[in-house]
């Protein structure tokens, strides 16, 4: 440090105001996280009931899931509901992760929006899982195009 330097440690800078956007996000932000745990409820609950009302079933690998209990329905496997059910079971596992995974990357960001933190970062990420999904769902749908549920 140069002689004669004064350094003030706890002088705070002055604030900048908030824009209208950050705003919005904090307080998207807050409600985000103070009811989180709801929207992970309802929305676990609609997935997984909607997969046992056939007519209603859907997910992110749906044509995967037909596929599987093709080959799960086997001659072997006809008396063994566990094995039958598997894939069911997987889909919904799949489809319920990514849900909740988006919900909780979408209430961070906003968090660290309204807080005017730096979100390049952050979001990152959200958006590569995002895409991902985006090629796996493409690819399955293009794999498994011919598949119905009669096999």
């Amino acid at each position: 440090m140069k002689k004669g330097a004064i350094v003030l440690i706890n002088e705070r800078l002055p604030r900048q105001p908030k824009s209208n956007s950050q705003k919005v996000a904090k307080v998207i932000g807050k409600y985000g996280r103070k009811y989180q745990h709801h929207i992970y409820a309802v929305g676990t609950t609609l997935i997984i009931a909607s997969q046992i009302m056939p007519a209603q079933a859907f997910g992110l690998f749906d044509p995967t899931q037909q596929a599987l209990t093709c080959m799960f329905g086997t001659t072997g496997a006809l008396g063994n509901a566990a094995i039958n059910a598997l894939p069911g079971v997987i889909n919904a596992a799949i489809t319920v992760m990514l849900f909740i995974y988006f919900v909780a990357s979408g209430v961070k960001v906003a968090n660290a929006l309204g807080d005017g933190q730096e979100v390049t970062q952050m979001v990152q990420q959200p958006v590569g899982i995002f895409f991902i999904t985006l090629v796996l769902f493409i690819a399955q749908n293009i794999l498994f195009a011919g598949i119905t549920a009669a096999c």
